[in-house]
C-alpha cells in the first residue's frame, strides 16, 4: 500500500492516499509505520490523533491482559473463572469496536481537520492579490466538473489540488472582510453543514447537489454570507464521478 502526504498542498499529478487507507493500517498495527504511513501521518492531523488512540487502546488491552493472571493468582480459584476469561475478552472487543465507532461516527470533524490541514500546507495562498486570469480559473474549475457564475475577479488564488484522491479546486476569493478560501468537493458528500474553528481559521462545510463547499476564513469571520453566495455560484456540470463519502 503506497502512502503520499497531503501536506505538501496542491499536487498536478498522482494520487494522494485517502485516509481510510492511513487507518486501516494503523487499526491493523498500531505500532508499524513504514516510510510511506510515516509521512502521510506527518501532514494529517487526524490520522495522527487516530494512531494515537490506537497506541493507547493497544497499551490498555495489553496491561489488561497482563494483570488478569496476576489477579487470578491472589485470589481462591472460583467456579465461574472460565466465564470471566470471556468476559475479559468482552470487554476488550467492545473497547476497540468502540473507538472504530466514533470514528465512523464524527465523519464532519474528520473532514474540517483534513480540510485545515490541507489549506494549511499552501499558507501562501492568503497573499495572493493578483485575479486569476479567466481561462486558467476556467481549465481549472472543468477539470474538476464544475463552474463558477461569479466575478472572476474576485478570485485571486486558484489551484488544481489533490484531495482524496480527486482534483478540487482550490480557491482564495477577496471579500470585503478579507481573503476567505474555498475549496469545492465534488466527490465529498456531508449530510448537513459543519462549522468548524481550529488553527486559527474558522469555517463552514455546506451539503451541495453534487458534493460540497468548503469556505474558510482567517480568525472569527463571518461566513454565511460567503458560503451561501459560494453555493448560488457553483453550477455543477454534467458527470459521473466516483462519490467518496467521509
Amino acid at each position: 500500500m503506497r502512502f503520499e502526504s497531503r501536506a505538501r498542498g496542491c499536487l498536478q499529478r498522482g494520487a494522494a492516499v485517502i485516509c481510510r487507507d492511513a487507518r486501516l493500517a494503523i487499526g491493523a498495527e498500531p505500532h508499524a509505520v513504514p516510510p510511506g504511513l510515516a509521512e502521510h501521518l506527518t501532514g494529517c492531523a487526524a490520522c495522527s490523533q487516530f494512531q494515537r488512540e490506537m497506541l493507547a487502546l493497544e497499551a490498555n488491552i495489553r496491561r489488561a491482559l497482563a494483570e488478569a493472571p496476576l489477579a487470578a493468582r491472589t485470589r481462591p480459584q472460583r467456579r465461574f473463572s472460565t466465564w470471566s476469561g470471556w468476559a475479559l475478552a468482552a470487554s476488550i472487543l467492545v473497547a476497540v469496536l468502540s473507538t472504530l465507532v466514533i470514528w465512523t461516527l464524527r465523519p464532519a470533524e474528520t473532514l474540517a481537520r483534513e480540510v485545515i490541514t490541507h489549506v494549511n500546507g499552501e499558507p501562501d495562498s492568503w497573499s495572493s492579490s493578483v485575479p486569476v486570469a479567466a481561462p486558467t480559473l476556467d481549465g481549472i474549475l472543468r477539470a474538476a466538473g464544475v463552474a463558477l457564475d461569479a466575478n472572476s475577479n474576485s478570485v485571486v488564488y486558484a489551484r488544481s489540488c489533490r484531495f482524496r484522491g480527486h482534483d478540487v479546486p482550490h480557491l482564495v476569493v477577496k471579500t470585503s472582510h478579507g481573503p476567505v478560501t474555498v475549496l469545492i468537493l465534488r466527490n465529498v458528500h456531508v449530510g448537513a453543514r459543519e462549522a468548524f474553528r481550529e488553527s486559527g481559521m474558522t469555517g463552514v462545510i455546506t451539503p451541495a447537489p453534487q458534493g460540497s463547499i468548503a469556505v474558510l476564513g482567517r480568525g472569527d469571520a463571518n461566513l454565511d454570507e460567503v458560503s451561501e453566495q459560494m453555493r448560488r455560484s457553483v453550477r455543477w456540470l454534467s458527470q459521473n464521478p466516483h462519490a467518496i463519502f467521509p
